[in-house]
């Protein structure tokens, strides 16, 4: 326990750390009286608009998660989708490479009667819809804005991330056209593991919950993309409508501090820099993003006033909402049973999500087998 704690706590300082260390230095070294001057005179009323179109947006991505739900006929109220989607924002934004969240929203899911395989599949669509939505959108821009790409850090950083996520895309693509070789794979690591002396005897269990979370993964990847086309245009069309009113804080913000841009470049930049913090390692993206958000903004904001900038706009996109999202974990779930959750070492939760009855492991191995189980 004193490792998850320390693990938790080393999330959230890194966070801290990286976040704010980097905004505090470019603040330092480019103010000036011109800074002060933009900042006294900034119209707040832009400020708040821009909070009350990111509130719509997560009002859009809470129907998103409500739509995903009803394919397992399980019916969220609007209240615990906000406390879900807010809570798996405060744990990705502390764990390394937003892996915390996932997780979260899948217990969370699972409270609520989804069953884990289901929770995943829910949880994976949603994430993919995403990461489809900026990634196909992210090659098309820099295809014809190769200027994004001047800085050679910038452009490492996009390689690395394309060819990360079509990595992740085909192994989830071969698990969902072909779940057999899956399992059989799958079960022969599990078997070599065996022969190693440190895991002899602790294997079985795991692996025939692996099994059952693959199998009922697939039929709901199936039953979402075959049964349901018009619950996948709607999330398609929630995914545009939660990443557009997000990205029109960053205008807002502008034009509160007396700049006119207009609207779509910024969009141009948030949809680039958004795809490329799916695969950093940092807590959340943590530094990276402001670094990121600091080199794309430059031509478009001048070097006096973008550290004001990238911290208002971070607050509003970002700050406030790991914080209520925080608020809510510690109140709703408790910070010893996210502890559990992070590590996936809990007692209960295992029984919960691995194990799975001896005659319903049989009858689905010969189902796969191509036999009739009596």
């Amino acid at each position: 326990m004193a490792y998850k704690r320390l693990t938790i706590r080393i999330g959230l300082w890194s966070f801290c750390l990286l976040t704010f260390l980097p905004i505090i230095i470019l603040i330092v070294y480019k103010t000036n009286i011109n800074t002060l001057h933009d900042f006294r005179s900034m119209n707040i009323n832009f400020l708040t608009l821009s909070l009350v179109f990111l509130c719509l947006s997560w009002c859009f991505d809470v129907f998103r998660l409500k739509v995903l739900t009803e394919i397992n006929s399980t019916k969220l109220s609007f209240v615990y989708g906000v406390k879900a989607i807010l809570s798996c924002t405060f744990l990705a934004n502390i764990t390394p490479s937003s892996m915390g969240g996932g997780p979260l929203l899948v217990y969370m899911l699972n409270q609520k009667g989804v069953t884990y395989g289901r929770a995943t599949a829910i949880v994976f669509i949603r994430g993919a819809v995403t990461v489809l939505f900026f990634a196909i959108g992210g090659i098309i821009i820099v295809r014809f804005n190769k200027d994004l790409l001047s800085n050679t850090g910038i452009k490492v950083l996009y390689d690395y991330t394309v060819v990360i996520l079509a990595a992740i895309m085909i192994f989830f693509f071969c698990l969902y056209f072909a779940p057999f070789p899956t399992r059989k794979y799958t079960n022969s690591l599990f078997n070599y593991l065996e022969t190693l002396s440190v895991l002899r005897g602790r294997t079985s269990r795991l692996k025939k919950g692996l099994f059952h979370v693959i199998d009922d993964f697939n039929s709901s990847i199936k039953g979402f993309i075959l049964g349901s086309n018009w619950r996948l245009i709607l999330v398609v069309f929630y995914t545009a409508m939660i990443n557009a009113f997000q990205f029109l804080a960053a205008p807002l913000i502008l034009k509160g501090l007396g700049l006119d841009t207009k609207i779509m470049e910024t969009f141009v930049i948030q949809w680039v820099l958004n795809f490329m913090l799916y695969c950093v390692p940092t807590p959340g993206g943590s530094g990276i993003a402001e670094g990121l958000g600091y080199a794309l903004f430059s031509p478009l904001v001048p070097s006096h006033i973008i550290g004001i900038f990238l911290l208002l706009w971070k607050f509003v996109t970002t700050y406030v909402w790991i914080l209520i999202g925080g608020l809510i974990v510690v109140h709703s779930i408790g910070m010893k049973r996210l502890e559990d959750i992070i590590m996936n070492n809990a007692d209960v939760q295992q029984r919960k999500l691995y194990e799975v009855p001896e005659q319903k492991v049989f009858e689905q191995e010969c189902k796969h087998a191509g036999h009739q189980c009596s």
